[in-house]
């Protein structure tokens, strides 16, 4: 029997879960889909974010929020919010935990709510977290 393409990848795909695509006389693309899962629930090595403004209106003199992460070598490469200026600003080496201060760039009072999107870097990750924030700035 002679093993032509044809019949060395009917073989192939009748023993194994790769799927294959075959062209009239030759293979045009032949792929196995993979995706990988990492369960952090339990775990807080990929973010904490740390601060009473993630839960509920603080003070503008005393917003602060902690981020620390168990991964090496991580910096935070950006801190995005319309309504929310960040001291210090990125990039910020996360080391050892950082406390970062959280002042409003409107001089309006009252209660401002706005997500910050928090950039992460290192050799082995890049993300990108979202976090909603709110601070209060009193009447002066």
């Amino acid at each position: 029997m002679n093993l032509t393409r044809r019949r060395l990848f009917a073989a192939l795909a009748a023993g194994s879960s790769i799927p294959l695509l075959v062209g009239t006389g030759s293979v045009s693309r032949v792929g196995a889909g993979h995706t990988a899962s990492i369960d952090t629930s339990e775990s807080e090595s990929y973010l904490s974010l740390e601060g009473a403004a993630l839960e509920e209106p603080v003070a503008e003199s005393e917003a602060t929020v902690t981020i620390d992460t168990q991964l090496e070598d991580v910096t935070v490469t950006s801190l995005d919010a319309d309504a929310f200026a960040f001291d210090p600003a990125p990039p910020i080496s996360l080391e050892e935990p950082v406390s970062v201060a959280v002042t409003l760039t409107d001089a309006e009072p009252g209660v401002v709510t706005d997500t910050v999107t928090i950039g992460l870097e290192g050799p082995s990750v890049r993300a990108v977290v979202e976090q909603d924030i709110h601070v209060e700035r009193q009447q002066e």
